[in-house]
């Protein structure tokens, strides 16, 4: 059985910004104000774009970073390793004569400040509510090689790395400007797609086999750690594996949708888990709603892999080479499986109904109020109320979906039609045209996958 566990998560990748062109001259303490000419000034207001971008520090190459990807006050502004979290973005929105505010990608009421308004070297640098405060504004400054220094308004000292460390989780700090790289930073998105992906929008992360293991996770992990209680949020993530084998743990949050690019889920094998979990709510799936797992093969760590879901959550076109639980220990109510092949035994636990169609299982284990299958292999014979079971299902429209079909080629398709389950072709084969389905489009003109 898949044991549940908390992830220890470092943080979803917004496009790369334009430059800031602002020309100033930094002088000890707060007479550089003065040396940045009202033309500079006008110049990078105009230039300052309004999205998010990384700010990344040229002498540690590491990324500026809202520690465990928190937003509260206090939370320390520190160096990590760039994995295209929400965490590591940040906007510059203007303030006035030059100064810009830095805010949170996490909450945009949060910015960069100066621990206790202090002007003395070595003060710490951390998220608190912007308020116009001088210590919350910072004047990026353009040095000859296309990178920025940060100079705070109260003090007149450079955003820092403290003694030019490399580490991870180094908290930033102000300090005497003294142009060396530890106060040098760049502007632009780190992006984790792999070369000829189609540009599908900053929420949407492509992981290629070709990329090491640990970097696929440090990206699942970060997103998780923002979605697993988003309930209410407006965040959105979809994350696309091409086709291949990977080792990893994808935990499923709000707003997530993990999906396959293979024309078969067997194209794409996960040795791990792609699970649903409901450990943010004490085991109790039934507010584990809005996410979505489609298009991949698992072999699940343990034998078992769990999708603990209650309703608005679709498991579609999946195989899992062992047994998938649906619930967490609590209550769970109502879910959605279709197209898909679990070769063990399907256990409903606390479900209080689920729906199944077009799918093929080793065995169905459980009931409560009412249990509907559609087109089902395996599934328990009719025993109504608990069991339903219709023989057959003629016709089902397809969900939209991607597939990678080389290496620098991504076709999408928003319709189509399923008279059977689509784990029962053979891998590679795409489906015939039909008219139930429009044409695809290829990643000349991609479209935006949209998580469920």
């Amino acid at each position: 059985m898949l044991r549940r566990k908390r992830l220890s998560v470092r943080h979803p990748v917004p496009r790369a910004l334009t430059a800031i062109a602002l020309v100033a001259t930094t002088v000890t303490g707060i007479e550089f104000a003065a040396q940045a000419s009202a033309s500079a000034a006008s110049t990078a207001a105009a230039a300052i774009p309004t999205g998010y971008t990384t700010v990344v520090n040229k002498g540690s190459g590491k990324c500026v970073d809202a520690r465990s990807a928190a937003s509260a006050d206090g939370t320390a502004v520190q160096q990590y390793t760039c994995n295209g979290s929400t965490a590591q973005n940040w906007q510059l929105t203007a303030t006035d004569s030059g100064y810009y505010r830095v805010n949170s990608n996490l909450n945009g009421a949060e910015a960069w400040d100066v621990t206790n308004v202090s002007t003395a070297d070595s003060a710490p640098v951390q998220l608190w509510t912007y308020s116009s405060g001088a210590n919350q504004q910072w004047l990026p400054v353009a040095e000859a090689d296309g990178a920025y220094h940060f100079v705070n308004r109260n003090s007149g000292k450079c955003l820092d790395v403290p003694s030019a460390s490399t580490a991870d989780s180094v908290q930033l700090t102000q300090y005497t400007c003294n142009g060396t790289a530890a106060q040098s930073f760049t502007l632009g998105t780190v992006s984790t797609n792999p070369p000829g992906t189609p540009d599908f929008g900053p929420n949407v992360t492509v992981f290629d086999p070709s990329m090491s293991s640990s970097s696929i996770q440090s990206k699942l992990n970060s997103v998780f750690a923002q979605q697993e209680t988003n309930q209410f949020g407006s965040a959105r993530q979809a994350l696309l594996f091409k086709p291949g084998t990977y080792s990893a743990n994808a935990n499923v949050g709000f707003y997530t949708q993990v999906a396959g690019l293979g024309f078969s889920p067997d194209d794409v094998t996960i040795n791990g888990a792609v699970h649903a979990e409901a450990d943010w709510f004490q085991g109790n799936a039934t507010q584990n709603f809005w996410r979505d797992a489609e298009n991949l093969s698992v072999n699940p760590t343990g034998g078992t892999d769990r999708w603990a879901v209650s309703q608005a959550a679709p498991y579609r076109r999946m195989h899992v080479r062992g047994n998938l639980a649906l619930d967490d220990g609590g209550w769970s109510s109502g879910g959605f499986i279709s197209d898909t092949k679990v070769d063990g035994q399907i256990q409903s636990g606390s479900q209080q109904q689920f729906l199944t169609r077009n799918s093929t299982m080793g065995s169905w284990s459980g009931s409560n109020w009412n249990m509907v299958f559609v087109g089902d292999q395996g599934a328990p014979a009719q025993s109504f109320p608990t069991y339903t079971n219709v023989a057959s299902s003629p016709r089902s429209v397809r969900s939209p979906s991607c597939t990678s079909t080389a290496p620098a080629t991504t076709r999408c398709s928003y319709r189509g039609c399923s008279p059977t389950p689509s784990v029962r072709r053979g891998a590679g084969r795409p489906r015939r045209a039909s008219p139930c389905r429009s044409t695809s489009s290829t990643s000349s003109s991609p479209a935006r996958p949209r998580p469920t």
